[in-house]
């Protein structure tokens, strides 16, 4: 890289301290979490990456979005690979009901670290319904809106995803059946994200249905919700949380078919489990060794040599999310890592998956607040880059009360 990242100011004040910008992040672009627990959880102060530093992340997010997709190739190819990942056979039955159907498309963000020798390494793919599309829009505009003017702000991900959905549902009208928007309808953190995927889609004349997961019912050779005929369902719902679900024979019939498609497409569900990073390193090491830390399934380490090396671990659990179950040896005591690790040994034996992934050592970056670590989220919509999520945290491991802001590339686009 040329220069290692930084959070620039941009401008000499604090845009967020001012009513019209807040109006501008709660109203225009549906941030309404701008706080989390009292403290800020977004700022616009942007993230600033050379030329050099871009291209690596996008080429490092690429690789290992392939390598996890592959192995995922290898889950569905033999059932004793498959057996690895110990899925609900619902959630098996609507993998294969994509496959088996062509959906194929995705929507994933690919979390890379700033290892402390500058270089990018990924951590994690988050493939089945990555979030953060409201912050992708606003951050960048209030910055420019608060006068910072360097660089050019590459991310397209959720104009992009509109476009997709639009396309999936046949164009402008949506004449193949409407779209689902699919989340947890009780978390206003959820419906923001589906709220403003809605109105992108509707400005591109594509018809929308906000969804719960459990309303779309089995239609003739399709589903429907409430009398409309769905033809996509744009998810921002864990697939692994619709099991047992009524409705998912009827949704893999209509997968199957050919009539149904969801992005991410269900045979994503994969390349999410943390497992595929393991599972990668196990059956291509030379190629996961340029992109990920050391990985493995947690059964296949000695839990005695994870101890004894506590601050050389992390552990988390194959279907976790924001930072949930990612246990960070490094950020324990040895007792406390001790009955982790037991508790952990406990849970696998009760069906749950783990991973031991090697510790990364963080760079830092310096940022007007002092110097932070840097989770890099990299968007890939069906394999090709759309853009940046840059979280900040003041430890090693990035969770809810990570600071998130704008990311500007050096140069003109």
């Amino acid at each position: 890289m040329s220069f290692a990242p930084r959070v620039v100011r941009a401008c000499a004040g604090d845009p967020l301290a001012l009513a019209s910008m807040i109006l501008e992040l709660e109203q225009k672009w549906l941030v309404w979490d701008r706080c989390v627990a009292g403290a800020r959880r977004v700022d616009v102060h942007p993230l600033v990456l050379s030329d050099a530093a871009h291209r690596e992340a996008v080429a490092v997010s690429e690789r290992a979005a392939a390598l996890v997709f592959r192995a995922g190739d290898r889950a569905a190819a033999d059932p004793r690979e498959g057996a690895e990942y110990k899925f609900h056979p619902d959630v098996e039955m609507l993998a294969s009901a994509a496959r088996a159907g062509g959906d194929a498309s995705t929507l994933v963000r690919v979390d890379l670290l700033l290892r402390d020798d500058g270089r990018f390494v990924a951590c994690e793919v988050n493939a089945d319904c990555p979030g953060g599309h409201n912050e992708t829009l606003a951050l960048p505009r209030i910055a420019r809106m608060a006068g910072f003017r360097d660089g050019y702000d590459p991310t397209t991900v959720a104009y992009r995803l509109a476009d997709r959905l639009v396309a999936l549902s046949g164009g402008r009208g949506s004449p193949r059946g409407a779209i689902g928007l699919v989340c947890a309808t009780a978390y206003a953190e959820d419906l923001q994200v589906c709220a403003i995927v809605e109105r992108l889609v509707r400005d591109r004349g594509g018809r929308t249905l906000r969804v719960p997961a459990t309303g779309p019912k089995e239609s003739g050779d399709g589903v429907a919700y409430r009398g409309e005929r769905l033809s996509v369902l744009y998810r921002f719902y864990p697939l692994e949380y619709m099991v047992e679900q009524s409705n998912v024979p009827a949704l893999a019939r209509a997968t199957e078919r050919g009539e149904l498609a969801s992005l991410s497409t269900f045979a994503a569900i994969h390349a999410q489990s943390k497992l595929a990073m393991a599972r990668a390193w196990h059956a291509e090491p030379e190629q996961a060794r340029d992109v990920f830390p050391e990985t493995f399934a947690f059964r296949c380490v000695d839990g005695a040599a994870l101890a004894r090396d506590r601050a050389g671990w992390v552990v988390k659990r194959d279907l976790s999310r924001v930072g949930d179950h990612v246990i960070v040896g490094a950020l324990e005591t040895d007792e406390s890592f001790r009955a982790t690790l037991d508790g952990v040994a406990e849970a696998e034996a009760d069906s749950e998956v783990w991973i031991a992934q090697r510790y990364v050592a963080p760079g830092m970056v310096g940022t007007p607040w002092g110097p932070r670590c840097l989770t890099l989220g990299v968007y890939l919509l069906d394999g090709a880059f759309v853009g940046y999520l840059a979280r900040l945290s003041t430890a090693s491991h990035c969770s809810h009360d990570a600071l998130v802001v704008p990311v500007f590339v050096q140069g003109s686009s």
